[in-house]
């Protein structure tokens, strides 16, 4: 597995891939009783990246634009495939309610901006599979699962790590507060 960190490339060592593979596979068995706290900023950059990735796989998303800003605010700016002729929908999400895990793994936003187009559009959106599954929208909220948006790429265990998670916005980062238990 190759890596770039800070410009340089550099090879992950096969034998600590293999030795995470079985710790993973083992539920981290031999790290039991360990916890972690962190504070993850991802830059605007990442999350623009990250989206680019998704819009590429979505055939109803051409463009996505995403800005954090402050207090919980996160800037949406979208361009669907179909039709062509629509403009870009400019929405603003507010972060309404945080994760409660482990029975609730769901994230809640409320649009606003073009969220009343986007209730009108919901049940088409959600109808004809315009969002990932995991992602559904319902009236003037979008609701993330985060267990199903992870088991889709074959990660969905890492909730099971997971005692709190909260997720904000700031300035030009979505920031990521988590505390991990290994049971």
């Amino acid at each position: 597995m190759s890596s770039i960190v800070r410009g340089a490339a550099f090879r992950m060592d096969p034998r600590l891939l293999t030795l995470f593979s079985r710790l993973q596979s083992s539920g981290f068995a031999e790290l039991a009783g360990s916890e972690a706290r962190a504070t993850i900023r991802i830059a605007a950059p990442l999350l623009n990246e990250a989206a680019a990735t998704f819009a590429a796989s979505a055939p109803a998303v051409r463009d996505v634009t995403i800005r954090p800003r402050a207090a919980n605010h996160i800037d949406v700016q979208l361009k669907l495939a179909r039709p062509a002729f629509l403009p870009s929908l400019n929405l603003t999400l507010l972060i309404e309610r945080q994760p409660q895990l482990p029975a609730n793994p769901e994230l809640a936003l409320r649009l606003s901006g073009a969220g009343g187009m986007m209730r009108l559009a919901g049940p088409a959106i959600n109808s004809f599979g315009a969002l990932p599954p995991g992602v559904r929208l319902d009236g003037d909220h979008l609701f993330v699962d985060l267990r199903t948006l992870l088991q889709q790429h074959g990660h969905g265990e890492l909730l099971d790590y997971v005692e709190q998670l909260q997720v904000m916005s700031e300035e030009g980062s979505l920031v990521l507060m988590v505390q991990l238990r290994v049971r």
